[in-house]
């Protein structure tokens, strides 16, 4: 019974620790809010995220039957806003409302639900997410008239002879003349539902273009109304919100064509949409580096700091690109200078009395002979301040033929090491008997042929004289 009992703890355990693991990617997703607004109002639906995030991008994939109007990033990033798209970046990861997003929605007669999707792409970890977000519309509450909106003599009707009370009258539709033209918004303005300040309103940005259908032949509450059309439907606007002039459209280009510096390979290739890159170089000693930043609008200007007083680690390079309409975003470069190291050995070697030919630091193995010497003093001089020098086998040398010797360097701190060898060859006495034999002969061989030579020319001198 005790052992069932076991096997069925462990196979719960394994089936938890499954489930955990098939969610671990679940962890850190973007979330949205799911908010409730009134029929014909504004809605505001925030992006946020569970975990640390530097660098993100949120779209609009779908907005589900709701009127887009405007996003807004969270002031701890900068970043550039292109329609519904928003990019964000920061020094600092953070955990927390990425932006918020305002839509408007539409007019219902009963309370109605919308889904809103956004798509995530988190630039720290490559990983994207998908979330929707749930808006309820509630339909407006229709005021009922006192006592059921009778009208008579009795108390409590509108108009009646015994305490009633009277309504203002409606204002009645005025009189429109009718118009083709096309009209421009000279910023951003309400287009109301009718003729009232008072009635429901659509939001409009600048130089939005609007077809002009109709002129108020007076004034309604001290305002000259137009007529308009816009996405099809009928609206209402004040005649001095609107213009025949369309606006002069200023760019909000902050993309770089280019960002480099030279001689530096940066990581990720680059790419307009990406804003952060690493690069790395060796012992740079300038005040200064060369950074091209050029932006894509010839309108748009960009200015980079940080590429002076470079030092040794971490240094921090940013190109800010301002588009013509004041719309900024700023490129981030990590560029890390690595101090420059020569690579431990010895600058010299050298041996008393005997001939190390080819000496090269990055040469390890050498061979050299000698005689007559119990003991090579060598001279070697390391390529570091601080290097220790060990040899070994140069001494003691007391037999003929093959001996190893081995000059150790070491770093100052212990943390590197490299071996020279010697392979010195001590010749025999027989050898060197033979050669001093050898060597006498050659010198009268030599000293002969020089006599010869001698009585020759003294030869030749003498028959000259007896000749003149």
């Amino acid at each position: 019974m005790k052992r069932k009992t076991l096997i069925l703890c462990i196979w719960i355990f394994i089936m938890i620790t499954i489930i955990m693991g098939n969610n671990h990617f679940s962890y850190g997703k973007a979330s949205t809010n799911d908010p409730t607004v009134e029929s014909g109002g504004t809605v505001k639906i925030t992006v946020s995220t569970s975990t640390a995030v530097s660098c993100f991008k949120i779209e609009l994939s779908d907005a589900g039957g709701l009127t887009f109007q405007s996003v807004v990033r969270n002031s701890i990033f900068v970043g550039s806003t292109n329609g519904t798209t928003i990019n964000g970046a920061s020094s600092e990861s953070s955990s927390t409302t990425l932006a918020t997003y305002t839509f408007k929605v539409p007019e219902v007669s009963e309370t109605k639900k919308y889904s809103v999707k956004f798509y995530v792409y988190n630039m720290d970890t490559e990983t994207d997410t998908t979330t929707t977000s749930t808006v309820t519309v509630k339909a407006k509450e229709t005021p009922k008239p006192p006592d059921g909106g009778n009208t008579g003599n009795n108390q409590g009707g509108n108009t009646g002879n015994n305490g009633g009370t009277t309504s203002k009258p409606p204002v009645t539709e005025p009189k429109f003349t009718s118009v083709s033209k096309t009209v421009y918004a000279t910023g951003d303005i309400n287009l109301r539902s009718s003729w009232s300040t008072s009635s429901s309103a659509t939001k409009v940005g600048k130089g939005t273009e609007l077809k002009l259908t109709g002129t108020s032949t007076e004034k309604v509450n001290g305002y000259v109304w137009y007529r308009v059309t816009y996405n099809g439907q009928i609206k209402y606007v004040v005649n001095n919100l609107v213009t025949e002039k369309k606006p002069e459209e200023k760019s909000n280009n902050t993309n770089l064509k280019t960002l480099s510096i030279e001689n530096v390979e940066l990581s990720p290739v680059f790419s307009a949409d990406v804003l952060q890159y690493t690069g790395k170089i060796n012992g740079y000693e300038e005040k200064e580096i060369k950074v091209i930043a050029e932006a894509e609008d010839t309108k748009s200007t960009v200015k980079v700091e940080g590429n002076t007083n470079i030092v040794v680690g971490e240094n921090i390079i940013t190109a800010e690109v301002t588009a013509e309409d004041g719309t900024k975003k700023t490129y981030k470069i990590i560029l890390i200078n690595e101090k420059e190291t020569t690579s431990l050995g010895l600058q010299s070697l050298k041996i008393k009395d005997v001939e190390l030919k080819g000496f090269s630091p990055d040469k390890f193995e050498y061979e050299v002979s000698f005689r007559d010497l119990e003991k090579l003093e060598i001279e070697a001089i390391a390529n570091q301040e601080g290097a220790i020098i060990e040899i070994s086998g140069n001494e003691n040398l007391n037999e003929d033929g093959e001996h190893l010797i081995t000059i150790m360097v070491s770093s100052a701190d212990g943390t590197q090491t490299v071996n020279y060898q010697i392979k010195a060859n001590k010749l025999k006495q027989e050898a060197q008997n033979i050669e001093n034999k050898l060597n006498i002969k050659n010198i009268i061989i030599y000293g002969a042929i020089a006599l010869l030579i001698l009585a020759l020319i003294i030869l030749l001198i003498v028959k000259y004289v007896k000749r003149k």
